[in-house]
């Protein structure tokens, strides 16, 4: 039988355990919560910094080095025809880089049927700025990034493709210093906007296409205020100019703007059935940007010889120009005031 002095003891060893285990407890709490500091699912106890002010001349910032390095980049990929494997790998290139520069990025997929039967996929991104919700008015920026299958030989698309797509990317690096700007605008990647024979109505556009149709499908609301499409562009000694079936008020804008930067922009000879004409066709203002010499556009020859760090900036500088000039509010509303530390060091880049 138990001697009854062990019985107190055993009345006291609970307690202790208890209190010895307590004490593991609390010192395995996470250190933000032992130090008052908020836990990863709690709001933090301090405000994050404000937006910073407006970008005084956004446009000087734009860095054609950078955007020259993406277009040889995006070439380096090889032949960027539909349903390719380097397309998908441009477009993973892409998403990387937007995500990067503090965008967010929503896949738009489509199929249509080529002529011999077979489901082409396609995919093309949209970009919104990831830490303030998009404002009105706000202004679409589009660029395709595919190329030609010439079938018999091999169309690089250096200033088909490659460039327009690469200056698009760098106005969304630049339009990260300045989030009160970056607010009002939406970015266009654009797949499927090469034909399988020849641009119809029906054939080429894929991309705008179906983009404009979704809009109508879902009677969006969100139409932009302004379409700006980049097309074949960045040619050495190539002027740059504008579809002339483009919306007459943007011309008169876009001339403005041209004659500030004193940039020679020059208006096409003919009307052209380019990206801009189904926004047009949809009730959107939209202005084509474009090299006029054709020369060597789709062929062969439009490799990264053709690139000219030169054109690109002028092609940059005026649509960061022409957004810099839009009437739109100079402080977002309070909802749209939270940029964290980390967003506020990625998109200073330069001062």
């Amino acid at each position: 039988m138990a001697s009854r002095s062990a019985v107190p003891f055993r009345s006291l060893l609970f307690p202790l355990l208890l209190g010895f285990t307590l004490t593991l407890l609390i010192s395995c709490k996470p250190a933000s919560q032992r130090s008052g500091e908020p836990s990863a699912n709690q709001s933090p106890s301090t405000p994050t910094p404000p937006l910073p002010p407006r970008r005084q001349a956004i446009w000087k910032d734009f860095d054609s080095e950078r955007s020259l390095s993406t277009a040889q980049a995006i070439l380096n990929f090889g032949n960027r025809v539909a349903g390719s494997t380097a397309l998908d790998q441009v477009r993973g290139y892409l998403k990387s880089n937007l995500v990067t520069a503090g965008w967010e990025v929503t896949e738009q997929p489509f199929t249509e049927q080529a002529p011999g039967g077979q489901e082409i996929r396609f995919s093309s991104l949209i970009g919104r700025y990831q830490r303030v919700p998009l404002a009105k008015p706000f202004y679409l920026v589009a660029a395709h990034f595919d190329s030609l299958n010439l079938g018999f030989a091999i169309d690089p698309g250096a200033t088909d493709g490659a460039a327009n797509t690469a200056v698009l990317l760098e106005i969304a690096h630049t339009l990260a210093l300045d989030p009160r700007l970056a607010a009002h605008v939406e970015l266009l990647f654009l797949d499927g906007h090469m034909p399988f024979h020849q641009i119809t109505p029906n054939d080429g556009l894929f991309g705008s296409r179906f983009y404009t149709q979704m809009l109508q499908i879902n009677r969006s609301t969100d139409a932009a205020s302004a379409a700006v499409v980049l097309e074949q562009m960045g040619g050495a000694g190539s002027p740059l100019g504008y579809a002339m079936n483009s919306d007459s008020g943007l011309i008169r804008q876009f001339r403005s703007a041209a004659e500030s930067l004193k940039i020679n922009l020059e208006s096409g000879k003919r009307p052209l059935l380019l990206d801009h004409v189904p926004f047009q066709n949809a009730g959107t203002p939209a202005i084509a940007l474009l090299d006029l010499d054709e020369s060597y556009l789709n062929t062969a020859d439009d490799n990264a010889s053709r690139l000219s760090r030169d054109a690109l900036a002028q092609a940059g500088q005026l649509v960061l120009y022409f957004l810099s000039e839009q009437n739109i509010s100079p402080a977002p509303a309070p909802t749209q005031t939270a940029l964290s530390e980390q967003a506020l060091r990625q998109t200073k880049g330069k001062n």
